[in-house]
């Protein structure tokens, strides 16, 4: 433990003394700064723009509301006009069945 430790030491103190940081006056003449401009709004507007948001969201909502209960309503009148195939009123006989499974494997 104490070895590793003084070999660290001695290993940083042998590192070139160039790793330093920039100074600040270089980085600051070089790049602009940001400007933030900010605007105070009366308290009328920003309720109107919280009320607009609100409102957009809950028509967004009911929007994806709507279109699931179609989706949902068209799938079902789809499945009640279709006839359930079952061994009695199905247009293949029991060995053409029987071949298509066989084949398809």
């Amino acid at each position: 433990m104490k070895l590793t430790t003084s070999l660290t030491l001695l290993a940083i103190s042998l590192l070139p003394l160039s790793i330093q940081a920039a100074p600040a006056d270089k980085t600051a003449e070089s790049e602009t700064m940001e400007v933030i401009t900010v605007i105070y709004r009366t308290p009328f507007d920003y309720a109107l723009h919280q009320y607009t948001t609100e409102l957009l969201s809950q028509f967004r909502i009911q929007i994806q509301a709507d279109i699931y209960t179609q989706a949902r309503a068209s799938s079902l009148k789809m499945a009640e006009s279709q006839q359930p195939i079952t061994a009695w009123n199905t247009p293949y006989t029991t060995k053409e069945v029987a071949d298509k499974w066989v084949r398809s494997e």
